[in-house]
């Protein structure tokens, strides 16, 4: 099978090194440790609304996702993670998009298998991988959409994208935006174009349940907008019954825990601190803010290669080798930030292979 690039590729790695893939810390999946209360439940739930059909509406899980988020149900797209719906958009936009990287490849891919031109444009990795809201300013008669990752992966910083839109709203553009790691962020409220969906055609946002509710097997995500071609035209692609009754149920749940939600927010909020506080005591690399539940390093003396492998045939620790995303190297890593037993093992493994 074609290697895609991502993280999570335990499995493979076990294999090859001939391990157990139980025995590994996973630090290449960005993924929340903490569960939601009572998870077994929910799931038996599930699994009795397993022998009919789903809503093929979807009309309860777009409530629940309505009430979270406060936005009308209408303008919000279920699919099977947040990656069914990046192909499904593909799809329905115009021709030509602008992406800016280092960022998700699933973007690049999903718009080259839709012939789509793409335009490429660069955050600025030597400030912190910040928008030069003049770069879009001079390419904006060279796209029809742009495409922004907020937080950005592979770095997690986030960014105020208020300029950005005022741009496309002026020339009647689309603003695409990728809020995927959104809830880990404190004051996200600040950041998320959520509250523009009402006003403005020219947004279209992703979220997904994978990462902050800790559920990537679940396969969970939504679009919001209120661009109506555009939903139009996504239903007219989308396949039936793409979400199980395992998802839809638990949206009667997880959306509502508000403490659940709040000590994951409090949790990232301590460990990012602490994190980058002892990943900074090592000199031979570079570690870059974040706020998020992923960390990007720059290593100085050594290869990610190189880093990776010891850390997983020695410590039994998997990594995200960042080489492959556009405008990075071999010398970028990416770490999650896991519960805090896991990241003191890290921390203490990290130091064993490069010293402090």
């Amino acid at each position: 099978m074609k290697d895609l690039g991502h993280g999570a590729n335990v499995e493979i790695m076990a294999s090859q090194h001939n391990k157990n893939p139980k025995d590994i810390l996973d630090f290449s999946s960005n993924i929340n440790p903490k569960l939601i209360p009572n998870l077994e439940k929910y799931i038996l739930e599930g699994l009795k609304e397993c022998t009919s059909y789903p809503d093929i509406n979807y009309t309860n899980l777009r409530k629940n996702i309505s009430d979270y988020i406060g936005v009308n149900s209408k303008f919000i797209i279920p699919g099977n993670g947040a990656t069914e719906i990046i192909y499904l958009l593909m799809k329905s936009i115009n021709k030509r998009l602008a992406i800016f990287n280092p960022t998700f490849s699933e973007y690049k891919r999903g718009a080259e298998l839709n012939n789509l031109e793409i335009l490429h444009l660069d955050l600025d990795k030597n400030n912190n991988f910040e928008i030069d809201v003049d770069i879009v300013q001079a390419n904006i008669n060279n796209f029809d959409s742009l495409f922004i990752c907020n937080p950005n992966n592979p770095n997690g910083k986030v960014k105020n994208l208020e300029k950005i839109l005022e741009l496309i709203i002026e020339n009647n553009k689309l603003l695409i935006i990728d809020e995927t790691f959104m809830e880990f962020v404190e004051n996200e409220e600040q950041y998320s174009l959520v509250k523009y969906i009402d006003k403005y055609e020219n947004i279209f946002i992703l979220k997904a349940v994978t990462k902050f509710f800790g559920l990537p097997g679940l396969r969970l995500g939504y679009g919001v907008t209120s661009n109506k071609d555009i939903i139009e035209k996504i239903y007219h692609y989308k396949e039936p019954w793409t979400i199980n009754s395992f998802a839809d149920n638990l949206s009667n749940y997880i959306f509502k825990n508000d403490i659940y939600i709040k000590e994951s927010k409090e949790f990232y909020k301590n460990e990012r601190s602490y994190m980058l506080n002892e990943l900074r005591k090592i000199c031979s690399i570079d570690v870059y803010d974040t706020d998020t539940n992923f960390i990007l390093i720059k290593l100085n003396e050594d290869t990610a290669n190189d880093i990776k492998e010891k850390l997983f045939v020695e410590s039994d620790i998997l990594i995200r080798n960042a080489s492959n995303f556009i405008g990075l190297d071999n010398s970028y890593i990416r770490i999650a930030i896991k519960s805090h037993n896991e990241n003191e093992i890290f921390l203490r493994e990290i130091k064993k292979v490069l010293g402090d």
